[in-house]
């Protein structure tokens, strides 16, 4: 009896600690990596399809190109399933045409942000086979058996037309039991995770609010099932993983759906509880809700700040103010769960004096970390809209970083090279305090694992700032 037919989930080599994954390409400061979201979501439907699933995660093994394409010829797949992102455009675009030139019968699907605006380019000029826009559906499954378009989320070449269809407006969309177990040796680490190995776990897609400089308010928002989530808890469990990465990109976006995921998991003191990290917004949580995070394993919060500055938060449709900020991250301080605040410097509008009041309110909430971002023009957000309507986004600008390590651009108000300076003074100014210093290294102490984690970590943050300090 034949087999069934193979798919590869490929994370594609790159040049360095690349992340393609979620729509959210960046650069990884300090060298962590996890396990692509995406790829286990595909994963998950194309198993559900009736495909064999294999994964290569190129960048966690640091593949050059040809020991990728020596690994796939090994492997023969029927299909591979790729994560692009607008951080490596231009050697994605490379590798992807050497590997249709070099394996012509294989259907090649990508998946990423750089597909959020010309998915149509990357087909009719035969990268690929078809741009994936919702990594949970099943037309995936659909179009790599041939089925014939338009189909879901697809943009793809049917035939000799090229066919594109929207993605569907449901509530509840099942993807399946997710392949964690293929991903489990690839010796990831997250700066947050408190053991390994740990694991992913997405319950819902995209996010119900619009933050204008965000990818994600311009997807179509769903939700698993939860019995479908709490399967996957008990899959995670039976692999001996007891830490995971929440990635919904909104906790408590709905309450009543975070209450729900809380009721699924084990209590935190118990022999199959677990540790978590999520992100949130500080309109979402509250005191009554942090506690009930922390019973159940959640250790670490992280939540967009931005700014200081209450016009910038509202042009930016945030929908939040400064002093949520401040409740939210006192009452996760009360809870016991560490804080993660992000900024982003050269929004619009904002001056180097707007910059200085948002670190005055980060140092005044003293979170256990921050991690500061410079506002990038990312493929079908409305800051890239503004942004080109004045200029300021050169013409078929496709390279873009998300943790603003690469690719920066000016605002209209600051030069790029005064926002990299920024950017580098908030990072000196929050760290390098005594009083952060001393609190970091008790805790520290107390967790070996972590502390040569963060040692890791920190040396490369640092060599990476001497760097850009050398070339600005």
């Amino acid at each position: 009896m034949p087999s069934s037919p193979l798919v590869l989930l490929l994370n594609p080599p790159g040049k360095g600690a690349i992340i393609r994954d979620y729509f959210c390409s960046k650069t990884s400061r300090t060298g962590y990596l996890f396990a692509p979201i995406a790829l286990l979501h595909a994963g998950a439907v194309f198993a559900a399809g009736g495909f064999r699933v294999q994964a290569l995660d190129s960048i966690a093994l640091g593949l050059s190109e040809d020991e990728c394409l020596k690994r796939i010829a090994s492997l023969r797949p029927d299909v591979v399933f790729s994560l692009v992102g607008a951080v490596s455009v231009a050697g994605d675009r490379v590798f992807l045409n050497a590997l249709v030139a070099r394996f012509p019968g294989v259907v090649v699907m990508g998946c990423g942000d750089v597909l959020l605006e010309g998915a149509e380019a990357w087909v009719e000029q035969g990268t690929l086979n078809a741009a994936v826009l919702d990594f949970s559906l099943a037309s995936m499954a659909d179009f790599a058996r041939g089925a014939p378009g338009p189909l879901p989320g697809i943009t793809g070449r049917f035939g000799d037309q090229i066919l594109s269809a929207p993605v569907p407006r449901e509530q509840r969309v099942a993807v399946g039991l997710p392949p964690h177990e293929l991903f489990l040796d690839y010796g990831y680490r997250y700066p947050f995770a408190r053991r390994r190995p740990f694991a992913g776990v997405l319950t819902d897609f995209g996010c119900p609010f619009s933050c204008s400089f965000c990818v994600m308010s311009g997807l179509v928002y769903h939700r698993r099932p939860m019995d479908e989530v709490a399967a996957e808890i008990r899959h995670l469990n039976a692999l001996g993983v007891r830490e995971f990465m929440l990635w919904d990109q909104t906790f408590a976006a709905k309450r009543e759906w975070a209450l729900e995921f809380l009721d699924v998991l084990p209590d935190a003191h118990t022999s199959q509880g677990m540790g978590w990290t999520c992100f949130t917004r500080p309109d979402r949580l509250d005191a009554d809700l942090a506690r009930r995070m922390a019973l159940k394993g959640c250790h670490t919060a992280i939540m967009g700040v931005e700014t200081a500055k209450p016009e910038t938060l509202l042009a930016m449709r945030k929908g939040f103010t400064p002093q949520q900020a401040r409740e939210a991250f006192a009452a996760c301080h009360a809870a016991g769960i560490s804080t993660v605040a992000t900024i982003i410097v050269g929004l619009p509008g904002e001056s180097p004096a707007d910059v200085e009041n948002t670190m005055r309110l980060i140092l005044e909430m003293d979170p256990d970390y921050l991690s500061v971002h410079t506002a990038v023009p990312r493929a079908g957000t409305g800051l890239r809209e503004g942004m080109s309507a004045s200029g300021l986004v050169p013409e078929g600008c496709e390279a873009m970083d998300q943790s603003g390590e690469e690719c920066v651009l000016a605002s209209d108000s600051m030069s790029a090279e005064e926002i990299l300076r920024l950017r580098r003074s908030c990072n000196r100014r929050f760290y390098a305090r005594p009083s952060y210093l001393a609190r970091t290294a008790l805790r520290l102490l107390s967790r070996p694992q972590l502390l040569l984690d963060q040692v890791r970590q920190g040396l490369t943050l640092l060599r990476r700032n001497r760097q850009a300090g050398r070339t600005s």
